[in-house]
């Protein structure tokens, strides 16, 4: 049996948390001034037809399992044609997890707030993003993900990357202004925060309950002080 390997998958996480370390980190030397902005490549999306097909997706999720939906199914519900979401996503699993994703993640953080603050808040809002359908899917769709690298790749670039950049900026900007340890391991600490939370729904006990939404939080928080 040809033996699996998950390597690239998570050098593509490592090097991402990578890029958000040392984008916090205080800056040496200013960008230089004929600096021009990447250019994107690849078709622009329609922000009609992808809010066609990820509220398509929501909906069919509604009273189907995740392994029920199929490109096609989607593409009908959504009225586009199955090109159409091919050229956007990768896989089944991709789109899912950003239909899921698109019911809160990509909510601005409240920068006014302090650091502590802003754990809490952005731990919370995770917390509640995975309670009842949304966390049974994400849990299928990881246990899918484990197939292959290009399937645990989309489930990762999918769904799991905001959030950790995310906890990662919020822990750098917390370190640096003396509210969280200096000697803090950023990345160490997202995988503990994140991989306790994704522990308890794989585990097969009770549900996200508001008990534990509320202690979790304050629980990470005294991890990262």
């Amino acid at each position: 049996m040809e033996k699996f390997d998950m390597s690239s998958a998570a050098n593509a996480r490592a090097s991402a948390l990578a890029d958000v370390i040392r984008d916090e980190q205080p800056k040496k030397t200013a960008k230089a001034k004929d600096e021009k902005p990447a250019r994107k490549v690849g078709r622009p999306r329609s922000e009609k037809s992808r809010k066609a097909i990820v509220n398509a997706v929501n909906r069919m999720l509604l009273h189907k399992q995740a392994s029920d939906l199929s490109i096609e199914a989607i593409a009908k519900k959504a009225g586009v044609g199955k090109t159409t979401i091919y050229r956007w996503w990768p896989d089944k699993i991709a789109l899912i997890l950003e239909a899921i994703n698109a019911n809160g993640a990509n909510v601005p953080q409240p920068v006014h707030k302090s650091a502590g603050e802003r754990l809490l808040w952005q731990l919370e809002r995770f917390l509640r993003l995975l309670r009842g359908r949304n966390g049974k899917v994400i849990i299928e769709m990881m246990a899918q993900a484990q197939a292959s690298p290009d399937a645990l790749g989309s489930y990762y670039e999918s769904f799991m990357l905001v959030h950790e950049e995310n906890l990662a900026e919020i822990i750098e900007t917390g370190k640096n202004a003396g509210a969280f340890r200096k000697d803090l391991d950023t990345a160490m600490a997202v995988d503990m925060i994140y991989g306790g939370i994704v522990y308890h729904l794989m585990s097969g006990s009770d549900e996200l309950d508001e008990d534990f939404i509320a202690r979790y939080p304050n629980e990470a928080l005294r991890l990262v002080r």
